[in-house]
């Protein structure tokens, strides 16, 4: 364990402490083995509010890697199609810039895009759980921004487009290389 750093380079620091405990939980309801896990997302999005301006909402997970910290974003996604790129997952505008913060501050902190494909919106059978790194989609995505779905306030959402091909299985084995 390490205490949160008390700079990081980059970030502004927050004149006035972030109001974390305006917001509470039973946490009762939690299992003992879903505790740890938690916390630790809880942690790092309390601590960066805490200390430093950003507008972090959530941290779907937190991988510890061989060298590198990888927040990481996990949606559930179909295979889209267009002409230009072939097949593809979205990428909601809020979390590509959640994505790219991290990545644009990171020292040891890098993250990652999850996706549990579905065959379809109805049935939502599992296709194959799917990755890719920050730094692999900011160099493969369609920097074209197109409407995607429905956002949480119901309108048409701004989404970055990135080959499937370039999302690699995410597994046992990938999860080691890490």
């Amino acid at each position: 364990y390490q205490q949160f750093p008390q700079c990081i380079g980059g970030f502004n620091r927050r004149q006035r402490a972030y109001n974390w405990e305006r917001h509470s939980s039973d946490v009762s309801i939690l299992p003992d083995n879903a505790i740890p896990i938690e916390f630790s997302k809880e942690y790092v999005r309390v601590a960066f509010q805490t200390h430093f301006f950003s507008e972090i909402s959530d941290v779907d997970g937190i991988f510890w890697g061989r060298e590198r910290t990888y927040p990481i974003e996990i949606k559930e996604k179909t295979r889209a199609a267009d002409n230009s790129i072939g097949s593809y997952f979205g990428i909601d505008i809020g979390p590509f810039v959640k994505l790219a913060f991290y990545a644009a501050k990171r020292g040891n902190l890098h993250s990652i895009f999850v996706v549990r494909e579905i065959d379809n919106e109805e049935d939502r059978n599992l296709v194959a759980w799917r990755y890719i790194t920050f730094d692999e989609l900011a160099q493969y995505a369609s920097w074209v921004f197109r409407g995607g779905g429905r956002s949480m306030t119901g309108g048409i959402s701004a989404t970055v487009r990135i080959p499937a091909e370039q999302f690699e299985i995410l597994n046992a084995e990938a999860l080691r290389r890490l």
